[in-house]
């Protein structure tokens, strides 16, 4: 059977798998003009560039009343922070927009023009397990939260990609993301809605079809590796020139490292090589001499 497969976003509303598009948070501008939501709910995460002199003292922009600042440690990329948070009383909560040359993330915590009572987040940055955020909001005074990086080794994955055809001949990079399913609870969102925090370096495949990722090894992270946290890494295909995504990669042999929705188990070593088999988002519709649309054959199935 064919299926027709679009990798869900960290900020798509049309898909379940890891969450909704969101807008700018830094500024007056759309990243997404597809958002049906209030833009005035989403401008409330504000960050703070430092300059090159390492001595500065973070200052809050001028405007919010009540917010958390989130204080990154040293030698950490800001660009590369993950933070998916959500405020008492919100449905959906929002996303920080990364920043470069950023030392601190300001989340203003008003919901509805009141003060929240409080604030859940998920926290990610390369080099360090994954934290949470779990705090009451004060009405009253503004808070700090320290980013404290607790190291975490990496893992390699090695793959061999099989049916390359199904990418129709375009030229891709991949990137590994961990989709986090037992954040939906923590955070306490709607059904359906998944984290999904990108990981490890980006990778790209050689001429015989063959690659390896690095991602860190989750299976030593307090939280990824606890038994009573469900998630997975998914691995997915983007166009390298306009980033578009094209596929997942499916783990076809060896079956044991795969889950259910098509990714890899949480491993501390995957084997020597993982087969793999793209299943292609939106896949092209062909058509006979006389415009008709054609039935996509078995071999072209998408088998997750």
């Amino acid at each position: 059977m064919n299926r027709q497969i679009e990798e869900c976003e960290d900020k798509n509303p049309r898909c379940t798998e890891s969450g909704f598009r969101i807008l700018s948070v830094a500024g007056a501008r759309r990243y997404d003009g597809t958002v049906r939501y209030p833009v005035a709910r989403f401008f409330r995460t504000l960050v703070l560039a430092t300059g090159v002199c390492s001595g500065q003292i973070p200052q809050p922009p001028a405007g919010p009343s009540h917010y958390i600042e989130i204080k990154l440690p040293r030698g950490v990329i800001s660009e590369s922070v993950f933070v998916r948070y959500l405020l008492a009383g919100e449905e959906f909560g929002a996303w920080v927009q990364p920043h470069p040359g950023v030392s601190s993330y300001f989340i203003t915590t008003t919901h509805e023009g009141r003060p929240a009572t409080r604030i859940k987040a998920l926290l990610y940055a390369p080099g360090c397990a994954i934290q949470i955020l779990d705090l009451p909001v004060s009405g009253s005074n503004n808070q700090q939260y320290s980013f404290i990086c607790r190291p975490l080794l990496s893992v390699s994955i090695a793959g061999a990609l099989t049916r390359s055809d199904r990418l129709y001949g375009r030229e891709v990079k991949l990137q590994a993301k961990y989709v986090a399913r037992w954040a939906q609870s923590l955070l306490e969102l709607g059904d359906g809605i998944v984290t999904a925090i990108p990981v490890g370096d980006v990778a790209y495949l050689s001429p015989d079809g063959r690659f390896r990722l690095s991602v860190p090894d989750l299976s030593q992270d307090p939280l990824a590796g606890a038994s009573d946290h469900p998630g997975e890494l998914q691995i997915w295909a983007r166009d390298k020139t306009s980033d578009d995504i094209v596929a997942q990669l499916i783990p076809a042999a060896p079956r044991a490292i795969k889950t259910r929705m098509g990714g890899l188990k949480i491993q501390s070593e995957y084997p020597s090589e993982t087969v793999f088999a793209p299943c292609v988002a939106n896949p092209r519709q062909l058509h006979d001499a006389t415009g008709f649309a054609l039935r996509p054959g078995a071999s072209d199935s998408c088998d997750r």
